[in-house]
């Protein structure tokens, strides 16, 4: 003690207030014969520590995981989150405890119906270069068919997940929607070749060829285009009047571009190219003879 008094040039009594004020914080402070002072031996502070909102970011991202589609991702989430759970200071647990009781979240996407637990196989596939067997069926099929593929890589575009990947059946790359994989299996065969990266494979097989698209949109309503628009290579805005101007330098395929757009068909309106303006008119009207409004068709 007369040490600590001694280093720090304080008070025996404000040496003993600040080692309660540690044990207070959770250190473990051992008390040893001879008024030895030490912390238990292992014991290390996190360098790190949350603050409130931190915390409670987490806690959302727990909620928005609990009903991911993917076991393999739900699972390894949790574990990670556990451990990060488990260096919380005593008052950030109680706040956590808290919250939960405050936040709700409601996964309305059915998990059985939508997404098999195949990414975990698929990316040790591409790891550990190793032939994947999968039952696959395409959408203009009605059985799945049995293919040996050598998975690449995984991408995410306008909403759905693939998988590129060499199909040995077809001698060829290919994309795979993952929700279309009824099932899937490791095989105890090594990769025929090398591959590239999937993006340098996807700009090998198709260079980005883009489309100039300008649309008019109810400036009252703009706003419901704002998070989807970068999706589809939105690059810059006017306002004139009541309406705004949208400029998109595209590189999807047009026809995702148009039938999103028919998600807004009241409040919009296809500038230019004037392919693309016909296209959106013809869907509009393949939808109202589906629909059976025939009395707002042109005579």
């Amino acid at each position: 003690m007369s040490f600590l008094q001694e280093k720090f040039g304080t008070s025996k009594r404000t040496i003993y207030r600040d080692l309660n004020s540690l044990e207070h914080a959770g250190v473990p402070i051992l008390f040893s014969a001879g008024s030895e002072i030490s912390i238990m031996e292992g014991y290390r502070i996190n360098p790190s520590r949350f603050t409130q909102e931190e915390a409670l970011s987490l806690l959302i991202a727990e909620k928005m995981m609990a009903g991911h589609e993917t076991q393999f991702i739900q699972r390894n989430f949790e574990k990670a989150l556990a451990k990060i759970r488990s260096s919380f200071q005593f008052y950030q647990k109680t706040n956590m405890l808290d919250f939960e009781q405050k936040f709700s979240f409601k996964n309305s996407r059915n998990k059985s119906a939508y997404l098999p637990d195949v990414i975990e196989v698929l990316l040790n596939g591409s790891v550990k270069k190793q032939v994947v067997s999968i039952n696959y069926k395409k959408s203009s099929e009605t059985r799945a068919e049995k293919r040996n593929i050598e998975p690449v890589g995984l991408f995410y575009e306008s909403e759905f997940w693939y998988l590129l990947a060499w199909c040995q059946s077809r001698n060829d790359y290919r994309n795979f929607r993952l929700d279309r994989i009824e099932s899937v299996s490791p095989t105890m065969h090594t990769f025929s070749r090398v591959h590239l990266s999937a993006d340098e494979i996807k700009q090998l097989k198709n260079p980005p060829a883009s489309m100039k698209i300008t649309i008019k949109v109810v400036q009252k309503k703009a706003h419901f285009l704002f998070w989807e628009r970068q999706n589809f290579g939105f690059t810059n805005e006017e306002i004139e009047k009541d309406e705004v101007i949208m400029h998109f330098d595209c590189e999807t395929h047009p026809t995702s571009f148009v039938r999103w757009l028919m998600k807004f068909a009241d409040i919009t309106e296809i500038i230019a190219p004037d392919s693309l303006r016909h296209e959106f008119n013809a869907l509009l009207l393949a939808s109202l003879k589906k629909a059976k409004i025939t009395h707002l068709l042109p005579k």
